[in-house]
């Protein structure tokens, strides 16, 4: 057999109907369960909640009908029950979240009761005891509702409703007001379920993805619904239809082993009494499983939500390949999106009846041997190693025929994965190419038969301590640069991939490889690489205590990466509230900021139980804490946000201020005050200090002395004075952007976070600068870790007459950690700031002032 490669068809075609385990977002509510017993206690039996329903309950159980919309459980199932009450036309639930139904979770509502299914122990389905089972339950057939009256009349009852006499037609004026957010929102024309089943456009987005993502195989294809499967983890909305997209949340998680893709006609609104049917809109969801899965179990097919009916169209479901064996002295195996070829690298081919890797390993090592022997015998001083090898399954109709085994020169080869199907020259019969995995030489042979060089590190001399410290450069086996990060990470940043190696060492030719497109960097843990697309990232490497390690590339800047500040923008929103007086909520999302100020004022009576959130920054637990207090009077309850702070039991509370004399006053007139360069103030003899402030900020009027941190001033001294401050902010507030604000500074003020500012800082360096002669408000923003500690520093100067300095920090709920109070040396700091941390493997002292370097 002679295979060619061939271009890429596309199968068309749809099949049977059924649509997937989730439902659009609903509104969120945090209720404090009631009951303390926990499956297996509760299987079978009927538990009142505290609103005096009665539910049957049925444990490591799911229902076999689809949810119609769905809330939070904060603390166990039995916050279902409670959110079922209170939520129209809820019958019955599936809590998915902790074992047994303890912990939170989601709970999905049901407008029919159905039956229960055996799913996973972190199930636990809930019957309503007066729900109906019959003919009366939501319809979930395809059929157009028809509604002949507009005087149709719920009664409190769930077992009776009350309807007029007179049947006219239902108005059509509605009233939407909960829209839904739906990324990829492409609509059928006509907007109708039978129009959106047949929409040959939403049909061609699954077709075209027929051929697997990276490390799956295609289970089955253009179905017109979604699954109804075990061990269900849940979904996530796509702006497109990318399997590749829905395979990375799968692989973000070690419990998921399937995926389903599909497209749902949803509605652009929630629909309630007064948008009974809004208009619909195409969303692509992509539902996780623990369980490998099959067209077979794709019988979930929608239902009505109010008098819309959700469908579901060009729905794939795919399952994660076993991955195949590991080979010594190669990387690997990595999944490809396709066959490799490149006819610049390749070297020839070979198929096996079996799937086994070992048979092209060796096919790679012989094709190397020969080739160096037949270089020696020529005395030729190069020859073509074999480096990389590609593996796949040669597949006709589904099955297996033979494994393919393509071998390459350079690892290069996995940037040409493209080739998906292939023609047998002698018959023409197409077979797809699937199964496809790269296996990457380690260290990559040079092809040199008389030049000798130094072997790769392994062991201990493969960590990134024995090859240098953070910051320094590094050139690695292949010649590439890197900048070295030990003890460093930038977590959350733009990973693509990652992979078993067993040294820190390793990382590198795999980022030079190119397995990874666009890696500029990669953190090492636990014998794992992680490598990242760093460019232009802002995010600075923060210290760590988990033994993470760096490195990365010039594309990167690295210790550097907040050079540049941005001005946050603020959009401003006024809105009535039930609560006394008027507040105000900051929240800003990357330099973007939302200011909604809440002022008391005449609101609708409440109907159902709303939630008044307090914060409070105490203790120094690791975790956020939220704690739900339910109404005791009407219907507003609290829920309290607890935040850790900083370990304050070594007398290390708030800042330190070195006190100086400025040493070039009246040069503040030129743009930024060029000529105070601080650095040259570190060794320095301080002239006062003061330890343990509590806000941050100067004011002088000029014309009368000040008290500046506790320490007198005179109008000399406050004219030419400069203030060094030190300290550590805890990040208290969870991970996220934390904020700096300084409004303005009269006559300077310079800013640094991160190791520069503990030491090595200089005017060059500093992340912010503002000055009196450049008015504009100046911010930074700057992502940290929960719970870490990182350094920071502020200078300020006054080159003469009136001086003064507002500074604010914030936290990425817009929590103030900081804040000065213009024209007054006063202010408020909370307990995040610290002078050092307690522990020092969370971060050393600061220098003393005046032995600075």
């Amino acid at each position: 057999m002679r295979i060619v490669d061939a271009a890429i068809p596309l199968l068309a075609g749809l099949s049977t109907l059924v649509e997937a385990q989730n439902v659009d977002f609903g509104k969120v509510y945090s209720v404090k369960p009631q009951l303390n017993n926990l499956c297996p206690a509760i299987n079978n039996k009927d538990i009142t909640d505290s609103k005096g329903k009665v539910y049957t309950i049925k444990c490591s159980s799911d229902t076999n009908v689809g949810s119609f919309t769905n809330k939070a459980a904060t603390n166990s199932y039995a916050d279902c029950m409670t959110a079922c009450d209170t939520t129209s036309g809820c019958v019955a639930f599936s809590y998915v979240g902790g074992d047994l139904g303890s912990g939170s979770g989601t709970c999905w509502m049901k407008n029919s009761a159905g039956s229960a299914i055996a799913a996973g122990k972190n199930y636990v389905a809930g019957f309503l005891k007066s729900s109906k089972t019959s003919s009366s339950s939501a319809k979930t057939s395809t059929s157009t509702k028809k509604v002949t009256s507009t005087s149709v009349k719920a009664s409190t009852s769930t077992s009776t409703k009350k309807t007029s006499s007179t049947k006219v037609k239902r108005a059509t004026a509605t009233t939407c007001s909960n829209p839904n957010n739906i990324l990829y929102s492409y609509v059928s024309n006509p907007d109708t379920p039978t129009q959106f089943l047949v929409d040959t456009t939403l049909a061609g987005l699954a077709a075209a993805q027929w051929y697997p993502p990276a490390g799956y195989s295609t289970s089955f294809t253009s179905q017109l619904a979604g699954l109804f499967a075990p061990n269900y983890l849940g979904y996530q909305q796509l702006s497109s239809y990318n399997t590749s997209a829905c395979a990375a949340y799968c692989n973000a998680r070690s419990d998921c082993n399937a995926f389903n893709i599909y497209i749902q006609r949803t509605p652009t609104f929630i629909p309630d009494n007064s948008c009974p049917n809004p208009s619909g809109a195409a969303q692509i969801t992509c539902a996780l499983y623990g369980s490998y899965v099959s067209s077979s179990q794709a019988t979930n097919i929608g239902q009505y939500r109010k008098d819309f009916m959700v469908v579901i169209q060009g729905s794939n479901g795919y399952n994660l390949n076993p991955a195949p064996a590991s080979i010594s002295t190669f990387q690997g195996p990595n999944a490809l999106d396709a066959v490799a070829y490149s006819s610049n690298i390749y070297l020839g081919q070979k198929y096996f009846s079996s799937y086994d890797v070992t048979q092209c390993s060796s096919l790679c090592n012989t094709y190397t041997a020969n080739s160096k022997a037949n270089a020696q015998s020529s005395k030729s001083s190069t020859y073509t190693p074999c480096n990389y090898f590609n593996v796949f399954n040669l597949t006709l109709n589904g099955q297996p025929q033979l494994m393919g085994c393509y071998l390459f020169s350079t690892s290069n080869a996995a940037n040409y994965d493209t080739y998906k199907t292939a023609t047998d020259s002698s018959s023409g019969t197409v077979y797809n190419l699937t199964n496809s995995y790269g296996y990457a030489l380690y260290p990559q042979d040079k092809g040199l038969t008389s030049v000798t060089w130094t072997a790769a590190p392994t062991g201990k001399n493969a960590t990134c301590s024995s090859l240098g410290n953070a910051g320094d450069s590094y050139v690695d086996y292949n010649g590439v640069t890197y900048t070295l990060g030990c003890g460093y990470d930038v977590q959350y940043a733009a990973d693509i991939g990652n992979q078993t190696t067993p040294d820190f060492y390793s990382c590198f030719a795999i980022c030079d490889s190119g397995a990874y497109p666009g890696c500029s960097g990669f953190a090492y843990l636990g014998n794992t690489c992680y490598f990242k697309n760093l460019a232009g990232t802002s995010r600075t490497p923060q210290l760590n205590n988990y033994n993470v390690d760096m490195a990365w590339l010039p594309s990167y800047a690295g210790f550097n990466a907040y050079t540049v500040p941005g001005t946050v923008s603020y959009t401003t929103s006024t809105t009535v509230w039930a609560g006394p007086g008027s507040t105000t909520i900051t929240t800003i999302n990357g330099l973007a900021g939302t200011v909604l100020v809440k002022t008391s004022g005449s609101v609708p009576a409440a109907t159902t139980t709303t939630y008044v959130t307090v914060t409070a920054d105490q203790g120094t637990a690791t975790t956020i804490a939220t704690q739900t207090i339910a109404p005791t009077k009407g219907f507003t309850g609290t829920v309290s946000i607890i935040y850790p702070t900083a370990v304050t039991t070594c007398g290390n509370k708030g800042a330190a201020v070195g006190f100086y004399s400025n040493p070039v006053p009246g040069y503040q007139g030129t743009s930024a005050y060029p000529a105070f360069v601080p650095e040259q103030l570190k060794t320095s003899t301080p002239t006062a200090t003061a330890t343990a402030v509590s806000y941050i900020g100067e004011y002088n009027d000029a014309s009368n002395g000040a008290t500046i941190y506790g320490k007198s001033q005179t109008n000399n001294q406050l004219s030419t004075i400069a203030l060094n401050h030190v300290f550590y902010v805890f990040a208290g507030h969870g991970t996220g952007y934390y904020y700096i604000n300084i409004p303005a500074a009269d006559d300077v003020a310079l800013f640094w976070i991160g190791p520069n500012a503990l030491s090595g800082y200089t005017r060059a360096n500093a992340q912010l600068i503002q000055s009196w002669s450049v008015p504009t408000v100046a911010t930074l923003g700057f992502y940290l870790t929960a719970n870490t500690y990182t350094p920071v520093r502020l200078w300020f100067a006054n080159g003469g007459g009136v001086g003064g300095l507002r500074f604010t920090m914030l936290a990425p709920d817009g929590a103030q950690i900081l804040q000065s109070t213009a024209n007054s040396n006063s202010g408020s700091m909370n307990a995040d700031v610290v002078m050092f941390p307690c522990d020092s493997t969370n971060g050393k002292a600061f220098p003393a002032f005046g032995k600075e370097t």
